[in-house]
């Protein structure tokens, strides 16, 4: 916190709410950047000290902060100012890389996994294959200027697999490796979104602590024709503090492309 900033006064005659009042001169002092991303924001006796309210007061205004993502709490660390999260549009930027590239933040990836894998049944179902075939499996991170954001995990139907480009998987959008399919970009998805912790593997990986809340993303892409067989499932796992996303469930794949 920089020193000779954060003294601003709370009206109390005022008919609106102390823990309101509070929380829009602690979201002021994030706007204005006085405290910018990452910095440590003050502590809640430093906050009831210096604005003289109740530590319910203090923690209503904090909880207002938090749910607006403008503020983190990190067990064990106190609590930071937020970086501002990615909105991913899609009617817009089609692709989530594009998006990236127009906010200044260079996109990236970072191979973990691929080859053939036995799947679970429930995989096999999603790709209309009988159990005990294999597919194929692509085990990724999703890249903002070096740092780990998102946690991919996409299983390729096998009559698809001779699509695969691998010199494509730290490259473009999250299906840039199957470009080979000249009709791609004309294919349909379904999609579901669910919130999950982070378990301890999926933490490392993503640099966060264990149980942090996930956007978890499920993806089925179809082919064009008239059988819209399955092509590619897609689990991908996206840090809440950094992501959010605005969708509609099934469109043309070339404006989804997570």
């Amino acid at each position: 916190m920089r020193a000779g900033t954060f003294f601003m006064s709370i009206d109390r005659n005022s008919p609106m709410p102390l823990y309101y009042q509070l929380h829009r001169l602690l979201l002021a002092k994030i706007e204005s950047g006085e405290l910018q991303a990452g910095d440590a924001f003050p502590t809640e006796q430093q906050i009831q000290d210096t604005y003289d309210v109740s530590r319910t007061t203090v923690r209503q205004a904090l909880g207002e902060l938090e749910d607006a993502g403008k503020i983190v709490r990190q067990r064990g660390r106190g609590t930071f100012v937020a970086k501002p999260k990615m909105s991913h549009h899609p009617d817009s930027y089609p692709q989530l890389a594009d998006y990236m590239t127009e906010q200044g933040i260079k996109p990236g990836w970072r191979l973990l996994n691929n080859g053939w894998t036995m799947p679970a049944d429930s995989i096999a179902s999603a790709l209309g294959i009988e159990a005990g075939n294999n597919v194929y499996r692509l085990e990724r991170l999703r890249l903002e200027n070096d740092t780990p954001i998102g946690y991919h995990t996409a299983y390729v139907a096998p009559d698809y697999t001779t699509h695969i480009d691998d010199s494509n998987f730290t490259t473009g959008g999250s299906l840039r490796y199957l470009h080979r399919l000249g009709s791609l970009n004309e294919s349909m998805a379904d999609r579901t979104l669910e919130a999950l912790a982070a378990n301890e593997r999926v933490a490392n990986l993503l640099e966060v602590p264990v149980g942090v809340p996930l956007l978890r993303v499920k993806r089925v892409v179809y082919s064009t024709d008239s059988a819209r067989t399955p092509i590619e499932l897609l689990f991908a796992l996206y840090r809440g503090d950094r992501f959010e996303y605005h969708i509609n469930n099934m469109r043309a794949i070339g404006a989804i492309n997570a």
